[in-house]
Parts: structure tokens; sequence; C-alpha cells
């Protein structure tokens, strides 16, 4: 589940038109890129194994087509993006002027493209130094104001006080060819409200969007295809990797397991949403043999189990450990879901015994009523 407003519930409910995001740091793929007839599916995971258990560090993912027509997709080298799904949730009307004009919702200046000069105004006023060409489109993203002319050309202005910042950016050739098409397109997304507006001959279009996460998108070994086809893994994947030593990673004994837990996602490069959990403070007098013959998965694994919790990356890319729990959400006929709700009634471990196989003796974790056993988690031998 992703907070969003009723009017995205509603929207949904009535069949609205939906629009997909695939954001990466130099190029953006909409509907017109992917190939919608094969669909967008997506998996997010909570648990995998046949019996609901603690402990797991799950990837969600996410795989579609993208079509290559013009082969300009060729030698991109992809890597990481957000996928997000919007849907419109209402439209208006403006008064047109120029040949294409948006207002920015982070600043609320307005901004109007022409075929004549000055090709580019804000708020009334011509920006300093103008575009070399008319200003056909205009798309503001993340702060920047980008004008397109129909043959590829642009320019990038600051929002905050249009000054001309173009020399900082550049175009790849998929966006440049993508651009023409945004011929009397005014759009302005968000990031922060993740709303999108699109205004286009006297017609305003506002989308609300909801992340379904960050995910890793490796290059295809075959290239020159018409269709690329993509599967990709969120953040998770770049635990992948053996458990390094404890100078790389920044190590020193005795360590709790909320300190190990920092070390790993700095290591990994990956942002954490949960601080605080169960055994946090707990103390591991020494680095466990384990560790040797672990990956950093495995041992964000043990974290978690130690945690009575699973670990996760949210929508928003932050890693998370977490468990189930009691919400007011209630489906409506015209929701769907692919689980049946009474598989996870299950309430919060309060609880945890270790069993130690080695000599067969338990340590307890916690004063609750809700217990769960574990064996020989490496984190929790002879800790304090």
């Amino acid at each position: 589940m992703y907070a969003c407003s009723q009017a995205f519930h509603d929207a949904v409910a009535n069949g609205n038109d939906q629009k997909s995001l695939m954001i990466f740091s130099d190029c953006v793929f909409t509907d017109e890129d992917i190939n919608v007839d094969n669909g967008i599916e997506f998996h997010e995971y909570f648990n995998t194994e046949e019996d609901l258990a603690i402990g797991q560090a799950l990837s969600s993912e996410i795989s579609f087509s993208l079509f290559n027509d013009d082969r300009l997709l060729n030698d991109y080298g992809f890597g990481e993006f957000l996928a997000t799904i919007g849907v419109l949730i209402r439209t208006g009307t403006y008064q047109q002027f120029g040949s294409v004009m948006i207002q920015s919702s982070y600043t609320g200046a307005s901004y109007i493209g022409s075929n004549d000069m000055p090709f580019i105004r804000r708020n009334g006023t011509a920006l300093n130094p103008q575009p070399s060409f008319p200003v056909k489109s205009i798309l503001i993203y993340d702060r920047k104001v980008w004008c397109f002319s129909d043959d590829g050309r642009y320019a990038v202005y600051r929002d905050t006080d249009g000054t001309n910042i173009t020399n900082q950016n550049g175009l790849n050739a998929f966006m440049r060819k993508k651009c023409q098409r945004w011929n009397g397109k005014g759009m302005c997304y968000n990031n922060d409200t993740r709303m999108l507006v699109i205004q286009e001959g006297g017609t305003r279009f506002e989308y609300e969007f909801v992340p379904l996460g960050w995910f890793e998108a490796e290059r295809p070994k075959a290239p020159d295809v018409i269709q690329i086809d993509l599967t990709c893994y969120d953040q998770m994947q770049k635990f992948d990797q053996d458990m390094p030593s404890d100078d790389a990673i920044g190590l020193s004994w005795p360590s709790t397991i909320a300190n190990l837990y920092v070390k790993l996602c700095n290591y990994a490069h990956v942002w954490y949403r949960t601080t605080s959990f169960i055994n946090c403070d707990a103390s591991i007098p020494e680095r466990p043999e384990d560790f040797n013959t672990a990956t950093m998965r495995d041992v964000l694994k043990w974290i978690a189990e130690a945690a009575g919790s699973n670990a996760m990356f949210d929508r928003d890319g932050y890693l998370t450990l977490r468990w189930l729990t009691i919400t007011g959400d209630r489906y409506s006929a015209s929701e769907y879901s692919e689980f049946n709700p009474y598989w996870y009634e299950t309430k919060k471990v309060t609880k945890l015994y270790n069993r130690s196989t080695q000599d067969v003796t338990d340590q307890t974790y916690g004063s609750g009523d809700e217990c769960y056993l574990i064996q020989d988690n490496p984190l929790l031998r002879g800790v304090s």
C-alpha cells in the first residue's frame, strides 16, 4: 500500500486514463515508449516461504518491454530508475497564449513559448539569453525548465530565477527524438507532490502518481533489437555480494546489531528508514565466523530475523525492517488483490527464542507473549 489521495482511488475505480513513467537520470520512458500490450508486471513481496516466516530479505521486481524502432537505445546504458504509475484525477481549461504554455508547480512562475522572438518568457518577461529557435514544447522537472524546438534543439533554465543552465545538461539521441513529438505540450512533473500537469490546446490534465520503487535496469546483452525486454530488481540486489572485511566496512568489535545494520547500508550505498528495532542494542562480542562464507544479504537476513522482521525496500527506495500490522484499510468491490487477507492474520512478534543446535540451549529476547523460535542466528550467539 502507498498513501495517495481519495481522488486517486476514485479515478482508478472509475477507470480513468493511466500513465506510466520510468524515470532515469538522463531519460524518461512513457507509455509511448513501452509496449503496453504486453503490460507492466510488478511484484512486491512480503513473504516467499510456504509458511509465514521472519528473517527474509526480499526484492521487488518489475518487467516491461521498450520499443527500439529507431535503434536509438542500442548504446543506452540504462541503470537505476524510479518506476511510477499515475492516473488522471481532473481536467480543466486554460486560455492559450503563444505556441505552448505551462505554470510551474514548484515556484508558480508561468512560461510561454512562441514561434517568434522572444521565444520564451517567464512571468511575461523575456528570458536572457534567448534560445536560438522557436519554442514548441516545455517540460518543467526537478526545478529545471526545458524548452524544445521541433528538430531536437533545446535550452534549459533554472525555475527559481530563469537563469540559463543549458551547458550543465545534455540530451541523448533517444530523448532528442522523443521531445520532437511533444509539440504544443506544456508539462510540469513535480517529484515532491508526484503530480503531472499537461497543458495542450486549451485543455489542462492533472495526473497523480504513486511510486512503485527504485530499480536497476541492466544493459541487455543483445542491444540491436526492435523491442528490449527488461526484468528489473530493486536495490536489494546491492546486498548480493560477499560480506566485506571489517576494515572495508568500518566495523570494530564488539558491535551492536544496529551499528552493523548501518554499516551494511552505508557500504551498499542505500538509504534506510528503520533506525530502531528489537535487539538493535544487542552487542555482538566478535566477528561471527559465518561472515567468512556469507553474502551481505545473508547478514541482512540475520539482522531482520533478530529484529522479528523481514527486510525490504519501500516505494521511496528506503530499506525497512517491517512486520505485519493491523490497518483500517478495506477493499471495495472495484479493488482487487491476489492474496486472501486471512493468510496473514498474525500478531506482532514480541519475544524471540534463539536455539543453538550445538549445545541445545535457548536464549530469550524480549518479554512479550507472542513468541517465535529461530535457530543458530550468528548475531545472537553470546550477545549481551
